[in-house]
């Protein structure tokens, strides 16, 4: 399976809805859900000294990324 961009990733991300100006905790667990399913097409891991969820890292990873 072919892997996508960052910035491709968080522009599928907006495109299904995820508002990235918002806390990831405000996200609908339909979202998160969505954010997921995009992290397997980028191949994210987060970090193994990590103390949160892969959702978690992977939203601020995306909201950093330039579109």
């Amino acid at each position: 399976m072919a892997k996508i961009t960052k910035q491709e990733a968080r522009r599928l991300a907006e495109k299904s809805g995820i508002d990235f100006s918002r806390d990831y905790h405000e996200l609908s667990s339909s979202a998160v859900d969505k954010l997921l399913a995009i992290r397997k097409l980028v191949g994210y891991r987060k970090p193994t000294t990590a103390s949160g969820s892969t959702g978690r890292y992977f939203f601020y990873y995306l909201q950093r990324v330039r579109k």
